[in-house]
């Protein structure tokens, strides 16, 4: 065990500090991942930010913690390296469920996956709710 290990085994003690560790744990693995496949793959940060449609600083962001992704977030990112993932949840009864979706190489590819598709749908503005309408396109009356 170095001196590091000895420290942060020291600081975890604390349960409040256990806590906050404890909180930001999943982005701090998320960061270590994306940096690893990253440079795995021979990409700077730029180019990686290009394929996902993001910014240089936004990746730069994610691979220091600095920011906790949203599930928007981690689908481009595994999408724009064609990485396949999966989230397993266990339940309180015992049960396991697990979410899989396959990253695609491009943002042409995302917007020809099926609506219904698990995997990754390409982001879209929020649906406006509409009246639904007869063939002429009129409003419906409401009825009752």
């Amino acid at each position: 065990m170095d001196d590091w290990d000895r420290f942060e085994e020291q600081l975890l003690t604390d349960p409040a500090t256990r806590a906050a560790y404890e909180a930001l744990r999943p982005a701090y693995e998320f960061a270590s991942q994306v940096m690893h496949i990253r440079r795995e793959l021979g990409l700077t940060q730029k180019e990686l930010a290009r394929q996902a449609g993001m910014t240089q600083p936004a990746i730069a962001r994610l691979e220091a913690a600095q920011v906790t992704p949203t599930w928007d977030t981690v689908c481009r990112i595994y999408a724009a390296v064609g990485a396949e993932y999966a989230v397993r949840f266990n339940t309180p009864d015992g049960r396991t469920v697990t979410l899989h979706g396959l990253g695609a190489t491009s943002r042409k590819a995302l917007a020809r996956r099926s609506p219904k598709s698990p995997a990754i749908a390409e982001p879209s503005a929020p649906a406006r709710r509409q009246r639904p309408r007869t063939d002429r396109g009129q409003p419906l009356a409401p009825t009752g």
